[in-house]
């Protein structure tokens, strides 16, 4: 509904991972909610995205080509089966589009008016889209505005309510719902019926509290250092007025001896001031 018909309809759906495993235990922050497949093969990569994320379109676009790229991969697998057969083929044969899509709770575009976008390679002077390979869909709800069923006039708009909606909806507007629309409807009653085995449930929270480890750490070591820059620009302070003191006092014609005794400095210190 969202891509408004572009593509085939989805064959196969895969649920991944919340936490993808890197080479350093400490960095699972790449969030990838949902991977499917069309009936022409293309690849949709589907994502939500409650917080703010300053980097957010790199993300997208890194997703993006590492899922375009793997098929590359599993290619020149098959072309290894192949060769052995003496056949040969290029190893891009087979790959299709990848479609990321991303729901965000927060304004991705704050200078863009509409709520839904649609991101793709054209021509600048043509505005052809030749190259089809990647493209890009943002759904930010923050822009969309219409807060009740009766409102919503298709399809994408009723996406655009169910989530952003879905978790305060009152009885009545359920009832609308399910005399109005049985998709939704569905949608609505598997959120509401939805819950986490005790071990999905431990999975979540260990992760919930990893990331709030690494939130600690970060706002700690920040703390930290502001504490040392004030400590240093306090002592450069002190330092520079104990120095514009004993060199007055040498120009007075005190002695470096008893100017020594007096600052801390060192003779050879309060000399090199001269």
């Amino acid at each position: 509904d969202v891509l408004e018909g572009q593509y085939g309809n989805i064959e196969d759906v895969e649920f991944l991972k919340t936490n993808q495993d890197p080479e350093i235990a400490v960095l699972r922050q790449s969030i990838v909610d949902v991977m499917c497949r069309d009936t022409g093969g293309n690849i949709f990569i589907v994502e939500m995205q409650c917080s703010s994320d300053s980097h957010f379109i790199e993300r997208a676009v890194a997703y993006a080509c590492r899922a375009y790229l793997d098929q590359r991969v599993r290619g020149d697998c098959r072309q290894e089966s192949l060769a052995s057969k003496k056949k040969k083929s290029s190893s891009y044969e087979g790959m299709h589009p990848v479609i990321f899509f991303a729901i965000l709770k927060r304004p991705l575009f704050p200078y863009k008016k509409e709520y839904l976008s649609h991101h793709k390679v054209t021509d600048i002077l043509t505005h052809e889209n030749d190259i089809k390979e990647l493209s890009f869909s943002f759904l930010e709800l923050s822009k969309f505005k219409k807060n009740a069923i009766d409102q919503l006039e298709n399809n994408i708009e009723k996406w655009a309510y169910f989530f952003k909606y879905a978790e305060s909806v009152d009885p009545d507007e359920m009832k609308m719902l399910e005399e109005r629309d049985q998709c939704f409807w569905k949608a609505y009653t598997a959120l509401a019926e939805y819950n986490y085995t005790p071990e999905e449930l431990l999975d979540y929270e260990r992760y919930a509290m990893k990331q709030d480890e690494i939130a600690t750490s970060l706002s700690d070591a920040e703390a930290r250092g502001e504490a040392r820059g004030e400590a240093r620009g306090v002592e450069k302070g002190e330092l520079k007025k104990a120095r514009e003191m004993a060199f007055g006092l040498l120009k007075a014609g005190v002695s470096a001896d008893i100017i020594a005794q007096t600052s801390g400095f060192t003779v050879e210190e309060v000399e090199s001031l001269l």
